[in-house]
């Protein structure tokens, strides 16, 4: 097997980007790119405080112990409280021309909006959303928002996304030899330890979950070679040492076919951006914020679009019930997406003659529920609410068990399955029915002896961070299209579809299943 593992501390000497030590904040990072060797100026003075340090200064301020140094270079010894520092800053942010590409891209300032950004550029907002669609959603100070599209331009290796992907819509095509993926995951090999000489809950379960998802690149990469693929993986600290300096640098993001990771909210904004202008895809491994990651077009996430779900529930609520009027439990609260979603689902499929019927409720109860329903037909009732209203559901079931005279079937939200509180019996007797995303694929023999394999190897199941490692990698394999086959699929079987309004491919995949025979079991 073909599989390289770097030390986090001997892989790069190299840490600089344009002539600067690399400073890991999404913005400066941008900045860097879009001005290149710009000179740093000392804008602002600090007054050290009792336990301030060169490092713990520095990384407030986003600098390097060597910027700061340099810019204070009459301070040569300890600092003491009272100390002066200068703190250097690049100029002061102003739209960036981006040579040859006609492009034009503005940073965002405290107290800007879309309407002044707007006015500033003589530009409607409905077109800077077009361009930004994660923008619609709030500013944030340092934001880069596309005020003109850029032509397609060259990055790192080859055409830039706009080329790739806006005009032609591919997935993206990857180097056919050796698959390169860079692993970057918070191992935090420097962090503090507490008295006893331990680390801190929230260190150590970080170091773990870490762990798991380089257990699962590992698993990849072994299914991946014994199927004839080499594979390198060159993994990554993505936390600084204790002078705040970085291992990684653009050289990492440059040699990379792949790039799993950061976890971690503020590198994986930096390496978001940095690889926005690349082909080079990256996978967002944890639920993040969209903005976080959304200047990126090849990043890729296997979590499926909710909405897509539920609306599929609704067109098999709506085909499944013909003449029939459905009951729907509508919050209008956190999960009114999916409440939509699922009406347009239905809507899209019913028969002329088939009702969908709103019954007003909030997230812990919904009184009219009891008087809607007949003894003497299927009561078919909707709860696209998940997680936000676990009191409501919580209240149905206690209603139905109830008035349990009553025939019913309930489609509900997916969250559901993971609710306890749901009981077995309950489940059976409403033929719950979910949309269902992901799950380890029992049935299929190949992901049995995948299953076994990493047990002997790590001395326990995979974890779902495992998992999803594991399917990212092997998803990437798939992008080099090499004429021999990629391993089964573990847990996720992604279905990607090009969604014009964020400009991205999003994972469609769904199914229904139902809560039948004591079990959820796919519904026909």
């Amino acid at each position: 097997m073909n599989v390289q593992l770097f030390s986090m501390r001997t892989l790069l000497d190299f840490r600089s980007l344009h002539g600067h030590p690399l400073r890991v904040l999404g913005a400066v990072l941008l900045m860097a790119i879009l001005w290149g060797n710009a000179p740093l100026v000392a804008q602002t003075q600090y007054a050290v405080l009792p336990g301030d340090t060169f490092s713990r200064i520095a990384r407030a301020y986003g600098l390097s112990i060597t910027e700061l140094q340099e810019a204070n270079p009459n301070i040569t010894a300890e600092l003491s409280p009272g100390d002066r520092l200068l703190i250097p800053q690049l100029p002061e942010a102003a739209p960036a021309h981006l040579p040859g590409t006609g492009g034009l891209w503005h940073t965002v300032e405290a107290g800007e909006t879309l309407y002044s950004i707007g006015k500033l550029y003589q530009i409607p907002v409905r077109e800077l959303e077009r361009y930004n669609p994660a923008a619609a959603q709030g500013l944030s100070i340092g934001d880069v928002l596309v005020i003109r599209p850029e032509a397609p331009r060259e990055a790192f290796d080859g055409p830039g996304p706009a080329d790739s992907l806006s005009s032609q819509h591919a997935l993206p095509n990857l180097p056919k030899d050796t698959l390169r993926a860079l692993i970057m995951l918070p191992f935090m090999l420097d962090a503090d330890t507490v008295p006893g000489g331990d680390y801190d809950a929230k260190t150590s379960r970080l170091r773990e979950i870490s762990l798991e998802f380089l257990h699962g690149a590992e698993w990849a990469a072994a299914m991946l070679s014994d199927s004839g693929y080499a594979v390198s993986l060159r993994v990554m600290d993505t936390e600084p040492d204790s002078l705040g300096v970085y291992d990684w640098s653009e050289s990492d993001l440059a040699w990379a076919d792949v790039v799993l990771g950061p976890l971690r909210r503020e590198p994986l904004d930096s390496v978001n951006s940095l690889l926005a202008t690349s082909n080079t895809p990256q996978w967002v491994l944890t639920p993040q914020n969209p903005i976080v990651w959304d200047k990126h077009p090849l990043a890729f996430t296997l979590d499926p679009v909710s909405e897509v779900g539920m609306r599929r529930l609704g067109q098999q609520a709506a085909q499944a019930h013909p003449g029939a009027t459905v009951l729907l439990v509508e919050t209008r609260g956190k999960d009114a997406r999916m409440e939509e979603a699922f009406k347009l689902g239905f809507e899209s499929a019913r028969a002329p003659e088939t009702v969908l019927r709103s019954i007003p409720a909030n997230a812990q109860f919904c009184e009219g529920l009891i008087a809607e329903l007949d003894t003497s037909k299927l009561n078919v009732i909707a709860v696209p609410a998940g997680k936000p209203a676990q009191s409501l559901i919580a209240y149905i079931q206690t209603e139905l068990q109830l008035a349990d005279s009553f025939p019913v079937q309930v489609y509900g939200n997916a969250d559901a399955r993971d609710f306890e509180f749901l009981e077995r019996r309950f489940l059976e007797r409403a033929h719950w029915t979910i949309p269902v995303s992901q799950g380890t694929r029992w049935s299929e023999a190949s992901v049995v002896q995948q299953v076994k394999a990493y047990r002997a190897a790590y001395r326990t199941d995979p974890s779902l961070y495992a998992l999803i490692a594991c399917d990212a990698l092997l998803e990437s394999a798939k992008w080099q299209g090499l004429p021999w086959p990629v391993p089964v699929s573990v847990y996720c079987q992604p279905e990607w579809v090009w969604d014009p309004a964020t400009m991205r491919w999003m994972n469609h995949r769904w199914r229904i299943e139902k809560f039948d025979m004591g079990g959820w079991s796919e519904s026909q």
